[in-house]
């Protein structure tokens, strides 16, 4: 957490982000996030929808500059592919699951979550290009994630040190931002923003280290000074000062970690990007799971609700300011001295080469 070292001054400004690590600098130059391209969205973990949502049949999601097909088979096993059958072009999508495949509806081939094609109804055989692209999938929490590449160069990550049947999730909410997909990771490592906006006033220097290549955590002591109504409710029952980390990996996941004296709140952005300049921000906010079993059904579902209701107001002010951001290398000032470590961090992930192997 905080190094625990007062600043001489309690405004951003005066306060410079200490690091666990070097500065990156063997990292590309970031410049080329200014002018984002599809080209340019990390291989990472993306939400793709709700196991509810899947379980009605199979979605297609046109994100990340590509248009993908979700289905959950019989047994409950998630499968990710190329929305368009390798056939003839017909949205698999329209299709239906049958036993542990998705079949096509125009032609009935069958497709296995690893895309390989399992059964041609008019033939006996099936020719080697019958094969859909597949991307890795898991289930968590009810909801499915997916790799945007074929093969996953990490496991999909949660909180450092947590298991998910520790954690009890409040109802999701989503938040379309117009901005670059990174503006929203940036936003969590803006301080003056914090400050600004927020109503939050820093009391030590943060830290900021890379618990692998491909995360970035910032970790912060901060006091609320605000008067809003969410501000006194979070005084008064969790207490003045708040120490956040925040973990970002690859940009496409962020873990927030709030830890206040008689209170903790865990929240997880999942960055959806639809255009390079529209993002999707699918927010889950958790509360840390009672050792009662009685307490876990009956209680912990309105302590995260509590939670979530005070991180959607948190959160909500940011949309707007957000709209129109972007990275500008050019323009940044002395004090933005987090945001250019930041897009250093996430150009060498974006330019990483391919099937690399990052454990976490």
């Amino acid at each position: 957490m905080s190094t625990g070292q007062q600043p001489t001054a309690t405004t951003t400004r005066s306060v410079e982000p200490t690091r666990s690590d070097s500065q990156i600098t063997s990292a590309p130059d970031p410049s080329f996030l200014a002018n984002v391209s599809a080209d340019d969205y990390p291989r990472a973990w993306y939400h793709f929808a709700s196991e509810r949502e899947l379980r009605r049949g199979p979605i297609v999601k046109e994100i990340l500059g590509q248009r993908f097909v979700g289905f959950l088979t019989e047994s409950g096993q998630p499968g990710v592919l190329s929305s368009r059958c390798v056939h003839m072009g017909s949205d698999l999508a329209s299709g239906c699951v049958v036993g542990e495949t998705l079949q096509c509806s125009l032609h009935h081939w069958q497709f296995a979550t690893d895309g390989r094609c399992s059964k041609i109804p008019a033939s006996d055989s099936i020719p080697e290009f019958a094969r859909q692209t597949s991307f890795p999938a898991v289930r968590r929490q009810g909801n499915v994630y997916f790799f945007n590449a074929p093969v996953a160069d990490h496991e999909l990550p949660f909180f450092d040190g947590m298991q998910t049947d520790q954690l009890v999730a409040a109802k999701p909410f989503v938040e379309f931002v117009d901005c670059p997909w990174y503006m929203i990771g940036a936003n969590a490592v803006d301080l003056q923003h914090f400050a600004i906006a927020h109503d939050r006033e820093l009391q030590s220097r943060p830290t900021v280290d890379h618990p692998s290549a491909l995360a970035h955590r910032t970790q912060c002591h901060f006091k609320v000074v605000g008067n809003s109504i969410a501000d006194k409710l979070t005084k008064n029952f969790g207490g003045a000062e708040v120490r956040l980390g925040v973990t970002n990996w690859c940009s496409s996941l962020i873990f927030a970690h709030s830890r206040l004296r008689r209170t903790e709140t865990f929240g997880m952005v999942a960055v959806i990007p639809i255009t390079p300049t529209r993002t999707m921000a699918h927010v889950t906010v958790m509360a840390r799971a009672s050792d009662s079993p009685l307490l876990r059904r009956a209680l912990d579902p309105i302590r995260a609700a509590i939670r979530r209701l005070l991180i959607r107001d948190f959160l909500r002010s940011d949309v707007h300011r957000l709209s129109g951001t972007r990275f500008s290398p050019h323009t940044l000032i002395e004090i933005d001295d987090q945001f250019l470590e930041y897009f250093q961090w996430l150009a060498s992930v974006i330019r990483r080469p391919a099937h690399s192997h990052h454990s976490h």
